[in-house]
């Protein structure tokens, strides 16, 4: 599994590269470090990266900007930042997939984002085989943006195409039990990765998908996806 670090402050960079490899032993998952101290640097390395830990103010390209690239290059990345000032708070939140921890760093709410991450991309191997008009496809979970029921069946929307399936929505709520799936109303599930607004009762999925939010769920929706975005 490939992480990358990016902070400009190289000291505080490879602080957070000791805690990475700490959780690496401690949970026997293998990790491929890297480490940059400017976002030009990290992007000229070519590397598609699972997992990135980027500090949000730094020269040149800021960490938001760094983290909107980097999703360019692998829409399934899990994005994690790190700052002093909790104001870019709003701003890591309109980016999909984001952890955001304060400085000086959690261990214990660091190592629970790394844990959740680490999950999510495993989850990305869950496959389904789906109808596309006479052909059968297999569509990974990570690239199901949202399901909705249609007459007791549903259908499945990525980002290249959409599938229609005989089973019904209850069938995906037990397959897709990651924490990257909630449900804003009973006849959707979505991917949490691909929540590029949000507001009280709407969101908007992959910059086009408008769904609503039920009334009776939006409590629970937001708290789920504030533990989503913090990685808690």
């Amino acid at each position: 599994m490939k992480v990358a670090i990016c902070d400009d402050e190289k000291s505080y960079a490879l602080e957070i590269k000791e805690q990475i490899e700490l959780f690496s032993k401690e949970n026997c998952i293998d990790f491929d470090i890297s480490v940059f101290t400017c976002a030009e640097d990290m992007l000229k390395s070519g590397g598609k990266f699972d997992i990135a830990v980027l500090d949000v103010e730094m020269d040149g390209k800021n960490g938001i900007e760094l983290g909107e690239a980097l999703r360019k290059i692998n829409p399934h990345i899990a994005l994690m930042y790190v700052t002093a000032y909790n104001k870019y708070l709003d701003d890591a939140l309109n980016l999909s997939a984001v952890r955001f921890f304060e400085k000086p760093l959690d261990k214990g709410r660091f190592y629970r984002g790394l844990s959740d991450a680490v999950k999510r991309i495993d989850n990305s191997t869950v496959s389904f085989y789906l109808k596309d008009g006479k052909t059968t496809e297999r569509v990974n979970a990570c690239d199901i943006i949202y399901i909705e029921i249609e007459n007791r069946k549903s259908k499945v929307v990525t980002q290249e195409k959409e599938y229609h399936s005989a089973a019904p929505i209850g069938f995906w709520r037990d397959k897709l039990k990651s924490s990257v799936f909630a449900s804003p109303h009973k006849s959707f599930i979505v991917n949490l990765n691909y929540v590029t607004s949000y507001e009280r009762n709407s969101i908007i999925l992959n910059n086009k998908y408008h769904i609503a939010v039920s009334r009776n769920r939006q409590t629970e929706f937001y708290k789920t996806f504030m533990r989503f975005m913090e990685g808690r």
